[in-house]
């Protein structure tokens, strides 16, 4: 029927009497997978990528980024540019994303204290001998979410059409109230002991007085360590409530013409009343004799220098050296500073008061957007009677840890002029 398709005598194969016709395929070769056709890169998407991360850290400049938090930044970008040389951003795509996730999964903690790691390449380092530990999953996820944000900002910003760390961090199974313990209370009467506190934070000799006024302040606030440590005189103030006698607060604010006063989140900024026991303990008197005998003096802790994680590595140090020297800080449980603030949240939600007013006192997010973003915070009188009033420690249903004792005489204490010299 079709003579075209009829196979032509010089390809035939005679067998015997019969003639064979061979079947003749498509042997030319089909390809292993779709053929992918890569887009040319834009000139944007061409530029090396250290050059994007410059611009990106420039850009981010305009919140002003603690000292410690662009550093870790630049550490964790860094890590981009180790891993795959300084390619154009656009190079960074979906299998690298992976690529690299793969990798910082293998980081040793604390690489850089290891002699032997310290001259070593990025992925030298990573296939180290397995002796050294690894990065736990809140570093792990601490680093992509660096990278991830800084893909975000390509991808607004025509460097990149994808976010290649999107959904890559890992989930913490231990919940977070677990990752720090708190103290309980005998070990707020063995830290507030008087012979142990007054005798270990030498505050009798006039210039220490954020060794003994800091963890007082922690332990009926709440407060982040560089919260109180970054505290100016004028922070402390007074503020009417729904009264008319005005009460005495923390103001707890970020301030343009202060650029060293630095707050974690937007809903630190707070104010909120201060407890009796610290009046009671002379803190406003302090803070009074501060003025008039060092006049020009600014600051209340101003004997703290600042640094990269802001006023707070000597209080950090000395808190740290004093639960060792008290024997209340074991391999097996975390315990710092910071376990003040989870010892006083704890404390209210054991009384029952309502999540949003400790909220408020401690400067968490509500979680609800007419919180959140509506109207100011609490009066001062209702978060005094809600929360500040309620805040009292015992180590037995009948027993409060007496804070009274504590108390010095500052009119004896406070210098005529600070020890950095300044009248």
């Amino acid at each position: 029927m079709f003579p075209e398709l009829d196979i032509p005598p010089s390809v035939q194969i005679r067998v015997g009497d019969k003639i064979l016709n061979p079947v003749i395929e498509n042997i030319s070769p089909e390809p292993p997978e779709p053929y992918r056709v890569e887009k040319p890169l834009s000139s944007l998407q061409s530029k090396p990528l250290s050059k994007v991360i410059e611009e990106y850290l420039k850009d981010k400049g305009h919140i002003e980024l603690r000292t410690k938090s662009e550093r870790d930044i630049k550490h964790s970008l860094g890590m981009l540019v180790e891993d795959f040389g300084d390619i154009p951003i656009g190079k960074i795509d979906i299998e690298k994303g992976t690529l690299f996730k793969t990798h910082i999964k293998e980081l040793p903690k604390n690489r850089k204290k290891y002699p032997e790691l310290r001259d070593l390449s990025f992925h030298e380092v990573i296939k180290s001998d397995s002796k050294f530990e690894r990065i736990s999953i809140v570093t792990f996820n601490k680093h992509i979410g660096y990278v991830s944000s800084f893909m975000i900002w390509c991808v607004t910003h025509g460097y990149s059409h994808v976010n290649p760390f999107k959904g890559m961090k890992l989930r913490i199974k231990k919940h977070d109230r677990e990752g720090r313990d708190r103290f309980s209370e005998q070990e707020l009467k063995e830290i507030f002991n008087r012979g142990n506190f007054i005798h270990f934070t030498n505050v009798e000799s006039g210039n220490h007085f954020h060794n003994y006024f800091v963890p007082l302040i922690g332990v009926f606030t709440g407060m982040r360590m560089n919260e109180i440590c970054s505290l100016y005189l004028d922070n402390i103030v007074e503020r009417k409530g729904n009264h008319r006698e005005k009460r005495w607060c923390f103001n707890i604010c970020e301030e343009k013409h202060r650029p060293d006063k630095k707050l974690k989140t937007q809903s630190s900024r707070r104010i909120i009343p201060i407890h009796d026991s610290l009046i009671e303990l002379g803190l406003i008197e302090l803070v009074e004799l501060l003025k008039k005998r060092q006049i020009g003096r600014d600051r209340l802790f101003r004997e703290l220098k600042y640094g990269e994680n802001g006023y707070t590595r000597n209080v950090s140090y000395f808190f740290g050296q004093y639960l060792k020297k008290l024997g209340i800080k074991p391999e097996d449980r975390k315990l710092d500073f910071h376990s003040f603030r989870h010892t006083l949240i704890d404390h209210l939600k054991q009384k029952g008061i309502d999540i949003s007013y400790i909220n408020e006192y401690v400067g968490h997010k509500h979680g609800n957007i007419d919180f959140d973003r509506y109207g100011k915070g609490y009066n001062p009188d209702i978060l005094y009677n809600k929360c500040v009033s309620k805040i009292f420690f015992e180590t037995s249903h009948t027993r409060k840890i007496d804070f009274k004792v504590l108390r010095m005489n500052w009119e004896k204490i406070v210098p005529d002029k600070d020890w950095s010299g300044k009248v």
